[in-house]
């Protein structure tokens, strides 16, 4: 597949492919920028997906909405479509056949996963989850040939890391508008997969930031800010 333009932000080169297209978007730094630069440059229909569950208590849900108004106030696109998947429990058998009538009727689907920050770094977060336990492998993970086939994804960001993303942000003045209402905190994987003691010791944080995950400190790490 060709693209029809290629931009470049902080070094960093992205294709914008024909449309439709279609978007991972959680809410993070990652796929919020993803988001902002297909809207920007793209005056294809562009399908948004965020999926939601019991389990995570919907955070990532609301934050998307917030990030995809505050993307249309900064490109002036409404040429979107949100879809929302529910379900109690997180898993590629509840969510994404729920969105599969709409990843269908795209041409390519965006993912913004990022690479870890350099292993001296995380050694110092003294934490076990790193962001491979997320994203060790999207496709394998969530057998999406399986669920979806034949639809092309494009992670364009794999061997990037948030030092990066934040030198985008600020390239592109994003950093007072669009960076504060993103979230990567990941705080409710942290509890349910470590220990119940977490939870008792670190309040929940919202749609915040708890300060004290691993996905918290990259972002402190690679922005020298968590707000």
């Amino acid at each position: 597949m060709t693209p029809v333009d290629t931009i470049t932000v902080a070094n960093v080169p992205l294709d914008i492919y024909k449309g439709p297209l279609g978007i991972s978007c959680s809410g993070g730094t990652d796929s919020s920028l993803l988001l902002y630069l297909l809207m920007k440059h793209s005056s294809d229909k562009l399908h948004i997906f965020t999926t939601g569950n019991n389990d995570r208590n919907r955070y990532n849900v609301l934050v998307a909405n917030n990030v995809i108004e505050k993307c249309i106030q900064l490109t002036g696109n409404s040429n979107i479509e949100h879809h929302s998947s529910y379900c109690k429990t997180q898993t590629p058998a509840n969510l994404w056949p729920k969105l599969r009538t709409y990843l269908n009727d795209v041409n390519v689907i965006y993912t913004g996963v990022t690479a870890n920050p350099p292993k001296e770094i995380t050694d110092t977060f003294g934490l076990e989850t790193t962001e491979s336990t997320r994203n060790k492998n999207p496709r394998t993970k969530l057998n999406i040939d399986e669920l979806i086939p034949n639809r092309y994804w494009y992670t364009p960001w794999t061997n990037i890391n948030k030092k990066i993303i934040a030198e985008m942000y600020k390239e592109l003045n994003l950093l007072d508008s669009l960076f504060p209402i993103t979230r990567s905190c990941e705080y409710d994987i942290y509890w349910q997969t470590n220990s119940e003691e977490w939870k008792k010791d670190v309040p929940d944080p919202g749609i915040g930031h708890c300060n004290k995950c691993w996905w918290c400190k990259e972002r402190k790490w690679g922005f020298n800010n968590v707000k």
